[in-house]
């Protein structure tokens, strides 16, 4: 008897922990489940292309998942992927699962984006940009946009969107109901929202030149708060957005730095190169030619299995 109590216990143990670790995974975007099955991160999948068609090989193995067969595919982001059908096969068209299915079928649809807080911008075929906007998880359309041409992912609530020639009113971030919130009608890229703040790009030409072969260098980056304002007051050659408080910027007359949310240098020294962390180290090459690493406190040091 005692020996059915222990046992009873020790799988209720187990259970509790699985159900603790698929909520902590659910929490953190690491898994998806499709067609009853869980995909952890490492399951998912990169597209590959064979001989002019799209499919998808697991990241994990390196095997081919999915049989190429597609014109064009994107990446799989909570758990699906745009893709296009071939020509003559446009019914293929629409956004499959991590097992190759085709959950949410578009065939008027020229290009779709991946999916971020439940939402993707899809662009409508030629005669059908009324379709063009976002969708939900069901192929809803619930923001029209006919006069955007592009649409970023949602982050915090927030994605850029940029109107069409003549229409540049329409240009700046948009929220989850598609009010433009903060208008931007000269700025030509920007990044996602992230820790409060985001990176806009607006690009400079010289007016002393018309000849469309010059090429006009992007910049300046500023970093601007949710009502638009530009919150540390310059302006950057290049910029990152930020990432667990961290951003990486490069000053026109400086070298690269990290700052953290307050616009401040992080950690108080230069650098020749950095690069965003990838877990607990970043990698930076230092004034002096070096390449190293440094960790969330800005130390030097010898990063473990590398």
């Amino acid at each position: 008897m005692k020996k059915i109590t222990f046992l009873v216990i020790m799988m209720m143990i187990i259970v509790l922990t699985t159900v603790a670790c698929m909520s902590e995974m659910r929490e953190s975007g690491n898994f998806f489940m499709t067609n009853g099955t869980l995909y952890a991160e490492l399951d998912m999948l990169h597209p590959i292309e064979e001989n002019g068609l799209i499919g998808f090989i697991s990241i994990a193995t390196r095997e081919i998942v999915i049989e190429p067969q597609f014109a064009w595919a994107s990446s799989f982001s909570e758990g699906l992927a745009f893709v296009r059908g071939v020509e003559g096969r446009e019914y293929q068209t629409g956004y499959i699962d991590l097992a190759g299915k085709l959950v949410i079928p578009l065939p008027m649809i020229n290009h779709g984006s991946f999916f971020s807080e439940g939402l993707a911008f899809v662009i409508g075929t030629e005669g059908r940009k009324d379709l063009t906007g976002y969708i939900d998880l069901t192929g809803t359309l619930v923001i029209p946009l006919p006069k955007v041409e592009r649409g970023d992912g949602f982050s915090e609530g927030l994605a850029f969107v940029r109107g069409i020639e003549d229409r540049e009113d329409l240009t700046g971030y948009i929220n989850l109901t598609g009010d433009l919130i903060i208008p931007l009608p000269t700025i030509i890229a920007a990044h996602p929202f992230s820790d409060g703040f985001a990176v806009i790009i607006e690009r400079e030409w010289d007016r002393d030149y018309e000849d469309p072969h010059v090429i006009s260098i992007p910049g300046p980056f500023v970093f601007i708060d949710r009502l638009g304002n530009n919150v540390f007051g310059q302006e950057f050659q290049t910029a990152t957005g930020f990432v667990d408080g961290f951003a990486i910027v490069s000053p026109y007359q400086g070298n690269m730095k990290f700052i953290n949310t307050r616009g401040q240098n992080a950690f108080g020294r230069e650098f020749r190169l950095a690069f965003e962390f990838e877990g607990d180290y970043a990698e930076v090459v230092l004034l002096n030619g070096t390449r190293t690493h440094i960790n969330r406190s800005g130390r030097i040091v010898s990063r473990v299995g590398r």
